[in-house]
């Protein structure tokens, strides 16, 4: 749905097209709306680039009232044969959160059912579904898809970002394929497979018994050096949105993975071994909750409200006069 803000940009590109201000000036622009959230028209005649009067006129003209009767047509229609899903960053966390706390729950009963009871029907088999720290379980394709909706975001940022001619456009496109990675590995635990050989290599022991943390946090080093400036430059709320989700998400594949192998390494109990790693788990499902939590609300902030909409197209009546005469009796 073209909304106010929608308006404003594509009269913004009206005015680029028509050669009033340069694709550069547009660009510095909406980083500033981005930090300060004033109009993009304030800021065109703040900077001086176009007078207030021609703001006026071309307001006035053709090209901004056509733009506001497609608003007004898009919302006329969408009664009829739109679909709405408010994708609400809050009701999406607060729905994360039950989920997240339904398998942790269930993991922890189900597991420690297994270990006191002697074996009956099933048991192994439903403590296996739920086990947290395992691939092809529900926690773990609940992560998958949890990743992969992150990475469906992240793309619908990027393309919007596109529109906006923002300089950070690749960023949030990389971050998007990334995401798309983690999504897969969730399934298939990529990263472990990489603990023996490493293992091998480094003789890792303790702290480092599960090896696979070694390239794991040169990855995050890596990244975090690539991607350093576009964090810093981000809008101040999902800036910190970011951090607090990379530190919880890493607090927890990294951090207890450590404490978790030194556990292992050393023959610790069940009961330590699967508080760290129940801990573990669930410190990545909540990061990447409050992650997504974080992109949803970049999108509310700049859209003022991001709307998915399924357009459901009406059925034809292809049925001849004298059918439908017959159908009346």
């Amino acid at each position: 749905m073209v909304n106010n803000k929608m308006i404003e940009e594509e009269f913004s590109h009206k005015l680029v097209e028509a050669g009033l201000i340069s694709e550069e000036q547009l660009r510095e622009a909406i980083k500033q709306n981005q930090i300060s959230g004033k109009h993009l028209e304030e800021i065109f005649i703040d900077r001086g680039w176009i007078k207030p009067e021609t703001i006026i006129y071309l307001k006035n003209n053709s090209i901004y009232s056509e733009l506001q009767n497609q608003d007004a047509k898009l919302q006329a229609n969408s009664t009829n044969n739109l679909l709405h899903f408010n994708f609400s960053p809050k009701l999406v966390f607060g729905i994360m959160l039950k989920i997240i706390s339904f398998f942790v729950v269930t993991h922890l009963i189900t597991q420690i059912i297994k270990k006191i009871t002697p074996d009956f029907f099933l048991r192994d088999g439903i403590s296996n579904l739920f086990y947290l720290d395992s691939e092809l379980t529900f926690p773990a394709v609940y992560s998958a898809l949890a990743l992969l909706f992150a990475a469906m975001i992240l793309g619908t940022i990027a393309y919007l970002k596109k529109r906006m001619n923002d300089s950070y456009i690749y960023y949030w496109q990389w971050l998007g394929v990334i995401f798309l990675f983690l999504s897969f590995d969730e399934l298939v635990s990529l990263h472990e497979k990489m603990m023996n050989p490493v293992k091998a290599l480094h003789k890792t022991s303790g702290f480092l018994y599960f090896a696979w943390v070694i390239p794991g946090s040169i990855g995050v080093l890596i990244f975090l050096l690539i991607f350093l400036k576009f964090i810093i430059n981000l809008p101040h709320k999902t800036r910190n949105h970011f951090l607090i989700a990379g530190c919880i998400y890493l607090s927890g594949c990294i951090g207890c993975e450590l404490i978790g192998g030194y556990i292992v390494d050393n023959q610790g109990s069940f009961t330590s071994y699967l508080a760290i790693m129940t801990l573990e788990e669930s410190l990545e499902m909540l990061g990447i909750a409050v992650f997504i939590y974080g992109l949803l609300s970049h999108i509310s902030n700049y859209t003022k409200g991001a709307i998915l909409q399924i357009q459901i197209p009406a059925k034809k009546n292809n049925l001849s006069n004298s059918q439908l005469k017959s159908e009346s009796f």
